[in-house]
């Protein structure tokens, strides 16, 4: 839990013991508003995480899921499981079709 986190959930506290003591919750009110603000840019700042190197696609089937495609990690056309390179690696070798749009048997698999 990062220190804003931990002010922002001590903050939180104060109210429900201010009403029980029956005393202003305005104080209390602001400050939350202004941590939940802080919080909020803080999070629009970070910047998004990087795709994986390689993506599975695959469907469910009566006897479990199958490999239908391996897509390089940030081809448009899946949603798919990361992978990692071994791991798209012994799928390629094993038969599962490389992705036609982002042609991961092109890249260093």
């Amino acid at each position: 839990m990062s220190d804003l986190e931990a002010r922002l959930e001590s903050w939180r506290a104060v109210p429900a013991w201010l009403g029980w003591a029956g005393l202003e919750q305005k104080l209390a009110d602001r400050a939350i508003s202004e941590l939940e603000a802080e919080m909020a840019a803080e999070t629009a700042r970070r910047p998004p995480p990087p795709p994986p190197d390689w993506k599975l696609e695959s469907i469910r089937t009566g006897s479990g899921p199958k490999a239908l495609c391996v897509h390089v990690g940030d081809c448009a056309m899946s949603g798919g499981r990361r992978l990692g390179r071994e791991e798209a690696r012994r799928m390629l070798a094993a038969g599962v079709e490389p992705c036609p749009c982002s042609a991961p048997r092109t890249h260093s698999a």
